[in-house]
């Protein structure tokens, strides 16, 4: 599930305190180990087919594959989140439930989990909608614990929807022509491979919502996909923007929230139009992103002509494990914005430096090799700008440059002496 947040913009430059050290130009390579096991059905039956997908400690998605009967992944070590999800159609009601495990890696060593997978619980019956049997529909069942499952009815109105984990859970159905809605349904405690008979009837008459978006005082630009969640039920319509507007068709009656992502250095939030969408109507409303995210200012120039400014460097953000957040090259004049949608943290370096390219920089006598600089400690506060300064890029050593203009410590310039 997205999560935004939604604040008022406050701008105040903080020129932060600076620890220089040079950049590395790289970085050995983590050591790596193994985790391999079978994959067992649980139960009578030849051995599932799986899509195996594995995720770093704080849930990021780092890969999948497909495996039947067993799996083996080489992975840098660390700890691991590992989920196996069986691969029979959604409709199947003997599909497995997804199995997640949790695995420490450690380097050069193999790790063994065996993988055993049983059967989910069920749910299916029958759609209507206005009455008439609803074929296409759309049945989601989302539980407390974030997931959801969804399948699609066939011509009739009949469902069938398999490999539900335990637990409580939401079913929201969506009409293929928009026209009618109904409430969820709400099941609790579905347990072990137990079969749910769910009819569902979508009675009421359906509304829709049409919403501006703005990030700042300008129109949202591009595209993106805007989620609606009923203040009333819960369910959600996702939609796509363009060109700054929204629309929702086949909504529940009532007031809804909106998760708009964020844009540029604009942070997504969640909105709450003031619009009430009501059944057969259209409602109007506008939804506006109103906090920005942190940025990065500073200056390039020559560290042994610091009168000299140097454009075209390559500037870049990183946190605190060396990702990327942000790059940007130096204008003319030197100066640099690295901006995003930044949060507040600290830790972060600006690495300043020559093109991937060349190490070439500079014009006039300035014209040189340069090496990288890396400024380390810089704090970022949401919705503030981090002044780092002017920053002197060092050159490479004398030896590498083509002439004594571009040597360290810059040589004294020649006094044209006056004739007699």
């Amino acid at each position: 599930m997205t999560r935004l947040l939604s604040a008022v913009v406050s701008v105040v430059v903080v020129v932060a305190t600076l620890l220089v050290t040079p950049a590395s130009s790289s970085s050995a390579a983590p050591a790596s180990g193994r985790v391999r096991g079978e994959i067992l059905q649980a139960g009578p039956g030849p051995a599932p087919k799986v899509k195996v997908l594995w995720f770093a400690s704080d849930w990021t998605y780092l890969g999948a594959r497909r495996a039947t009967g067993g799996y083996s992944l080489t992975l840098p070590a660390g700890r691991y989140y590992l989920q196996f999800v069986d691969q029979k159609p959604n409709y199947d009601v003997t599909k497995n439930r997804p199995t997640t495990v949790s695995v420490t890696v450690r380097a050069g060593s193999t790790t063994v989990k065996t993988i055993r997978m049983r059967r989910g619980a069920a749910i299916g019956g029958t759609v209507r909608a206005g009455g008439k049997p609803g074929g296409g529909a759309r049945i989601v069942a989302a539980n407390t614990d974030q997931q959801s499952f969804e399948v699609i009815a066939d011509k009739q109105g009949s469902y069938a929807l398999g490999g539900l984990p335990p637990g409580n859970y939401s079913v929201f159905t969506y009409d293929r022509r928009e026209r009618f809605v109904g409430r969820s349904t709400y099941l609790r405690g579905v347990r072990g491979s137990a079969f749910t008979k769910v009819d569902i009837a979508l009675k009421r008459r359906a509304g829709s919502l049409l919403v501006d978006l703005y990030a700042g005082d300008q129109r949202y630009p591009g595209t993106a996909y805007v989620t609606a969640v009923s203040r009333t039920t819960g369910q959600f319509w996702t939609a796509k923007s363009t060109k700054g507007t929204v629309t929702f068709a086949g909504l529940h009656p009532g007031r809804y929230s909106l998760q708009v992502p964020g844009t540029g250095a604009w942070l997504g939030a969640t909105v709450r139009p003031s619009a009430k969408v009501r059944s057969g109507r259209t409602a109007f409303g506008s939804a506006r992103l109103t906090k920005r995210g942190a940025s990065v200012t500073g200056r390039v120039v020559d560290a042994n002509r610091p009168g000299n400014p140097l454009a075209g460097a390559s500037v870049r953000l990183l946190n605190a494990s060396g990702a990327e957040l942000a790059r940007t090259t130096s204008t003319t004049s030197g100066g640099f914005v690295l901006t995003g949608q930044l949060l507040t943290q600290s830790g972060v370096s600006v690495v300043v430096g020559p093109g991937p390219y060349s190490s070439y920089l500079g014009a006039g006598v300035s014209y040189c090799k340069y090496t990288s600089r890396r400024i380390s400690g810089v704090g970022l506060t949401t919705g503030r700008a981090t002044a780092v300064g002017t920053l002197g890029l060092p050159h490479l050593p004398d030896s590498e440059q083509d002439g004594e203009q571009c040597h360290t410590p810059a040589p004294a310039p020649v006094l044209a002496r006056a004739g007699r």
